[in-house]
């Protein structure tokens, strides 16, 4: 059964689990200067916070009846992911799927090497091809496999096995905190507007990219659409201070989850990434034990340079799901196997295209036979 909606968010508090967060270090002076600076001023200016009053959302009812329906809508789901793979499954991957038509012995060694030229071509990567090629010959081979069909199958088991993890989206906390990274072009705020759609409860938007023109609007725009009310400063104001006045919205207006916005980071920029570990620091002294999702969108056409980004993110500040965007362009599917393998965060999302329904939780089976299965 494909993975739904209705089973994606966790509603349930599991104490004995760690969630993810930004650890917080150790109370200093400097520390608490840094706490200080980040808090709004005592004397707020009239218009230094905007809370955006929101259109009222949807009646409960409604809500559960949308859920319903896009529950019985899997199989177009299905199919809205094997054409965003299409591009994909017609170059490199279409080579392999060739290559599998053919295959008729798991002792021939210049297959094998066929089949590792073309994954590492199609962005999976060296160690993870070396890995899903391995354990794909050592089967075949145990098992006598000598058709291409059965070869498919065992090709699409390994790769769901690959794929598979976690993929909840904790929202057991009042308020949940989701904090939303990646860098400029990703689809971040795009997928934040998409996500209030779907998300239980009462939602507010903190716009915290108040480095890129446009931004605060954009989140703006995304928060009259979907009735969200949106915490916002002018552009160039300190984010961690609007994290900081978004958390005490949040708790104050008795908000369910609050999805804090950030300015697109370089991977690369060492003070970027300092600010995004001191906006971790502000909401997690405030509410301890948050941020509790850290969701990183990655753009699946750029290749091996979104896993690199993923490595990167994960060492500054902790993640705890991937975003995977953009897999209606020229992407290259493979790249979902070498995040799931080589950084160890699952992908909880993807998107397929610019409607909110092209949004959907991962589901590893679905993904690997939309990547792998027959033209």
């Amino acid at each position: 059964m494909a993975r739904s909606w209705r089973n994606f968010f966790r509603r349930k508090r599991e104490p004995e689990a760690e969630p993810p967060q930004i650890e917080a270090p150790e109370e200093t002076e400097e520390r608490q200067e840094e706490a200080a600076e980040a808090a709004p001023p005592a004397r707020e200016e009239p218009e230094a916070v905007r809370v955006e009053e929101p259109a009222p959302r949807e009646p409960e009812a409604a809500r559960v009846e949308e859920e319903e329906a896009r529950e019985e809508s899997e199989a177009g789901w299905f199919g809205r992911l094997r054409q965003g793979l299409r591009k994909s499954r017609e170059s490199v991957v279409g080579q392999l799927n060739a290559a599998v038509a053919e295959f008729r012995d798991a002792e021939d060694e210049e297959f094998w090497e066929r089949v590792e030229e073309i994954l590492i071509a199609s962005d999976v990567g060296v160690t993870t091809t070396a890995k899903l090629v391995g354990e794909l010959e050592q089967e075949a081979l145990r098992r006598n496999i000598t058709s291409g069909e059965e070869l498919r199958e065992l090709l699409v088991q390994k790769a769901e096995r690959m794929l598979s993890g976690p993929v909840e989206l904790d929202i057991s906390h009042k308020p949940t905190v989701i904090l939303m990274v990646g860098v400029n072009g990703t689809g971040k705020t795009t997928t934040i507007g998409k996500l209030v759609n779907f998300l239980p409860g009462k939602v507010m938007l903190a716009a915290g990219d108040t480095f890129r023109a446009a931004a605060i609007e954009q989140l703006q725009e995304w928060g009259r659409r979907t009735g969200a009310p949106v915490i916002a400063r002018q552009r160039g104001a300190d984010a961690a201070s609007v994290a900081h006045e978004a958390v005490e919205a949040a708790k104050r207006e008795g908000m369910d989850v609050l999805i804090v916005d950030t300015a697109g980071r370089l991977h690369t920029k060492i003070n970027l990434m300092a600010e995004m570990e001191k906006i971790g620091r502000v909401i997690g002294r405030q509410l301890p034990g948050a941020p509790h999702e850290v969701l990183l969108t990655v753009d699946a056409t750029t290749g091996q340079n979104g896993l690199r980004q993923a490595k990167m993110f994960k060492e500054a500040i902790g993640v705890s799901g991937i975003v995977l965007t953009k897999l209606d362009g020229t992407a290259k599917g493979g790249i979902a196997l070498a995040i799931a393998n080589e950084i160890g965060v699952p992908i909880k999302l993807v998107s397929v295209g610019e409607k909110v329904e092209d949004l959907h939780p991962f589901d590893a089976r679905q993904f690997a036979e939309a990547l792998f299965g027959e033209l």
